[in-house]
């Protein structure tokens, strides 16, 4: 068949084929730990429905698409609410967190541009846990990491050690409630103090846990200060396509002015078009996933959030309760709220995994970095929340003669270490031979490509994926 048919094919035959391609992939049946935030089909249909209904929509310009507008400060003014903004706050919907650390970024290199013009080099302060989407901003652009140590026992960011690092040159200090790995949340408040004595941003990622923290202490849960009640936090970032539910990609970045939204906007006249004024890096912009946002948060309100946030915070406990209690696993940090990591001591965890997935289950393994062990990330959402008690048992059968973990051969490892650089290279081909990917897809028992991924540096392991994924899309 020609990749661009001569001749249409019929709908039933479209979609048969749509569905074929999609038959590999990750399901939704609550038995995933990662990737997906479910709350159930009643739901998603509701989402699908307002999905469709908004697909004609262009966000670019909200003069000729009012409901644009009125969508997007109708969900901007929520997650204000939610994160206890001030008056004057405000914000913008994004395509997905990525998209609006990105923003927050470059709201923090651009406003340094205007009030801070000594800054030539400029800085962000980063835990060594905080998302890789902030090392991908400052690649973009331009801005210097340093590198914040954390806690080796409870992963959150060390301030004593941030403090020594801060400089003149530091325009943005970076903290997570709660980092995606370990599902604990930075000091918030120290950390926004730093910022704030110094003349420095301060940015809070929420993207996990903006949509679930609020729910957890109307619950009456104890959860850190860690939004816009604290004094120094100038901006904040909430996915609504994990907690909120909404499909993706839609997210939301919070900033404590708008004298900090304008650095984050793009506005250009010099050209023979139309102007041009982007509030984020897209021109045209989809409406789809915000509006099915904004139905989902309506229908549920604050009291379906709550009763959502209770189901998993209460399946996380056991879950913590069950890791704990089970001789060989060990919980790396005690969570802040429904995402956690669990290593084995002395078991091989990739090993662990592998049975995970013959039982059913999609976990994720994690490679080690810095203080952080190679581990397991589990993601909890109601989905698998309902099914927590049957995760528990198999993880109990799972662990039972569980092997030690055995080292890679070491010329493999050196061989995949030479990837890339200037005296040996690797066919991807070869590679994806090398590494038993077929099609795509990683064998049914992966421990081995995750035990050579494991052992090799960062840096090698970068140039593998590349590699990797490159193939993958050729």
């Amino acid at each position: 068949m020609n990749r661009f048919p001569e001749q249409g094919r019929s709908r039933e035959e479209v979609l048969a084929a749509l569905g074929d391609h999609r038959s590999r992939d990750l399901k939704g049946d609550g038995r995933a730990f990662a990737f997906v935030y479910d709350a159930g089909e009643p739901l998603r249909e509701l989402a699908r429905e307002a999905y469709a209904a908004c697909m004609p929509i262009n966000g670019l310009d909200p003069t000729v698409y009012p409901s644009a507008r009125k969508l997007e400060n109708a969900v901007v003014g929520a997650c204000l609410e939610l994160a206890q903004a001030p008056e004057g706050a405000v914000g913008t919907a994004t395509a997905g967190g990525t998209e609006s650390v990105m923003l927050a970024v470059k709201a923090a290199r651009d406003y340094a541009r205007k009030t801070r013009p000594q800054v030539t080099r400029p800085k962000m302060l980063l835990p060594q846990t905080a998302h890789a989407c902030f090392h991908k901003a400052a690649q973009y652009l331009g801005v210097e990491l340093v590198s914040v140590d954390v806690d080796p026992v409870t992963f959150r960011a060390n301030v004593a050690d941030a403090r020594a690092k801060m400089n003149p040159d530091v325009i943005l200090v970076v903290g997570s409630a709660p980092s995606y790995a370990h599902g604990v949340i930075d000091p918030i408040e120290e950390l926004a103090a730093l910022a704030l004595e110094h003349g420095a941003l301060m940015h809070v990622d929420a993207c996990v846990g903006g949509l679930v923290l609020p729910f957890m202490r109307d619950n009456g849960e104890a959860v850190p200060p860690f939004d816009f009640s604290v004094e120094g936090v100038t901006s904040m970032s909430m996915d609504l396509h994990k907690y909120g539910f909404a499909p993706k990609g839609v997210s939301v970045v919070l900033q404590r002015t708008r004298a900090l939204r304008d650095a984050q906007y793009f506005a250009c006249a010099s050209w023979t078009g139309y102007s041009i004024i982007n509030s984020t890096t897209l021109g045209s912009k989809s409406i789809s996933a915000l509006g099915a946002a904004f139905v989902v948060m309506q229908h549920l309100g604050r009291e379906g959030y709550r009763a959502q946030t209770r189901a998993m915070w209460d399946a996380t406990k056991r879950l913590v309760s069950t890791i704990e209690s089970t001789p060989g696993l060990r919980l790396l940090a005690r969570p802040d709220m429904n995402l956690l990591a669990f290593t084995t001591e002395p078991g091989d965890v990739f090993e662990l995994a592998d049975r995970l997935t013959e039982c059913g289950w999609h976990v994720q393994p994690t490679y080690a970095f810095g203080p952080s062990p190679s581990h397991i990330h589990v993601t909890l959402d109601p989905g698998n929340s309902a099914r927590v008690d049957q995760f528990c048992l198999d993880l109990g059968k799972c662990m039972n003669e569980l092997p030690a973990r055995q080292s890679p051969p070491e010329h493999v490892i050196a061989m995949l270490e030479a990837i890339g650089s200037a005296e040996a290279g690797l066919d991807p081909a070869a590679l994806m031979s090398e590494l038993g990917v077929s099609d795509g897809q990683l064998p049914t028992r992966s421990g081995s490509i995750h035990r050579l991924l494991d052992a090799m540096s960062p840096a090698a392991r970068e140039r593998v994926l590349v590699q990797f994924v490159g193939e993958l899309f050729s």
